[in-house]
Parts: structure tokens; sequence; C-alpha cells
């Protein structure tokens, strides 16, 4: 059904093994053995703090997008700095490592 409905709505679906993402810290990938009854995700590696649940969603979604081959830099995104007299299409503003950005940006011809 999932899967349809994607399909339907023009967005992606893809099967990933949810085995061990509660346990795998999203943040630094360090797996830490936890009972089920802990619902919070606290990593001793990375100090990283979170739902147990929204952790666990956060590796699925990681998965997913390493399946498609979506990948996002290592380093900080660049910070976009906008004159305050100037209008500017939000739609233009593409940040560094953008899953996004999936070919080279042709300059707007204003006229």
């Amino acid at each position: 059904m999932l899967e349809y409905k994607c399909q339907r709505e023009g967005t992606h679906f893809v099967v990933v093994n949810p085995r061990g993402t509660t346990k795998e810290c999203s943040n630094c990938g360090v797996s830490t053995e936890k009972p089920l009854w802990m619902r919070e995700h606290s990593c001793p590696s990375c100090g990283f703090e979170a739902d147990r649940d929204l952790n666990a969603a956060y590796n699925i979604l990681a998965r997913g997008l390493a399946k498609v081959g979506v990948v996002h830099s290592d380093s900080m995104p660049a910070e976009t700095a906008l004159p305050t007299d100037t209008v500017v299409s939000a739609k233009r503003v593409i940040e560094t490592g953008s899953p996004v950005l999936s070919e080279a940006v042709r300059p707007s011809r204003a006229g």
C-alpha cells in the first residue's frame, strides 16, 4: 500500500532493513546495546540524545537515502548572505551538499 501511494504522489519508495536502527547512533554510527524498555537514545561516544524511535527514524532515512544514491557533504553547509535591499526568490538559494542539486545551476536572466 505504501509503495502504491508513493508512486501515486511521485516520490521514492525504498525498502531498508530496520535491524539495529534503535541501537545505532544516528549521529556517529556507534552501536550501543540497550533493553527494549529504555525509550531514550543516549550515545556514550558522541553524547547525542534523542527519543529512541526518532533516532531509529533518522537511521532508516539515512539508509534509504544511501540506497538511492543521495549523499551529504561532511563539511558544514555554506552560509548564504543576501543583500537586504534585493528581493531574491528562495527557489534560487541552494546549499552546499544539497540533495536537490543534480545539475549545474544556470543563472537566471532578469529582464
